[in-house]
């Protein structure tokens, strides 16, 4: 049996992911803050069985109980891979440091760094005996490389992610696979919310709305497909960033 841990998976890259994953001989443990029910039903009749958990991860005090819970759910001596996919991410607020409230930056370096860094640390702790194959998929971003105005929070901890991707590669790779993905633009509501903002608050925007104009836009579905061979399959080297262009 193949496990997967999904976060962000109501709606677009997660949800397409859960999707192509889903079949018989896997089961796909499912968090967001949105509803899964639908989901549930569309996996389930691929094959699939599946858990839900309907969660926030600003919440990131119920990180431990949320993985508890989980691993429950995982009967580690019959399984042959477990894999975490950090997917869930927020791109609010958008502008210059300083414009908005300190809680809503706070909620956007829970959700894109501590969550993900506190997911990582429970699934190497509640794995540490499995003999099985591990598997864990970051979702970076270009801007993780790149400075962007009116990006400060979600430049900032897609950074940071990607240095803890590299930092449990270097610490864990003998019993880990870990890999960071950068999807691209992708055609998500996370876009529709870019194409939204100001010149003022998103200096780029225009750049956005052209390439959806112009057809640019990954799909989550074409995204998903590549994110499960990189889950399955052994094409890339762990440690290494993945990207959609690589494909």
């Amino acid at each position: 049996m193949n496990h997967f841990i999904i976060t962000g998976a109501s709606r677009g890259i997660g949800r397409s992911l859960a999707v192509a994953l889903a079949g018989p001989g896997t089961t796909l443990h499912l968090t967001a803050r949105g509803d899964l029910g639908e989901l549930l039903e569309t996996v389930s009749k691929r094959g699939a069985a599946a858990h839900a958990w309907q969660f926030d991860l600003a919440r990131t005090d119920g990180i431990t109980l949320l993985t508890e819970e989980i691993f429950d759910n995982i009967n580690q001596d019959e399984a042959g891979l477990i894999a975490l996919v950090n997917n869930a991410g927020m791109l609010q607020p958008i502008g210059p440091i300083g414009k908005h409230d300190t809680d809503q930056y706070r909620q956007n370096l829970e959700v894109n760094f501590v969550a993900p860094a506190l997911l990582m640390h429970e699934f190497v702790k509640r794995t540490a005996n499995f003999s099985g194959e591990l598997r864990v998929l970051n979702v970076s971003s270009g801007a993780s490389k790149n400075a962007y105005h009116g990006w400060s929070h979600y430049c900032s901890t897609k950074a940071g992610l990607d240095m803890l991707t590299d930092c449990l590669h270097l610490e864990h790779r003998a019993r880990i696979k870990t890999f960071g993905f950068n999807p691209g633009r992708t055609d998500t509501k996370m876009q529709d919310e870019i194409r939204e903002q100001s010149p003022e608050d998103f200096q780029y925007v225009q750049s956005f709305i052209d390439a959806k104009t112009q057809g640019k836009l990954n799909s989550p579905e074409t995204i998903a497909e590549m994110m499960k061979i990189v889950l399955l399959e052994n094409r890339f080297e762990p440690g290494k960033m993945v990207s959609a262009r690589d494909f």
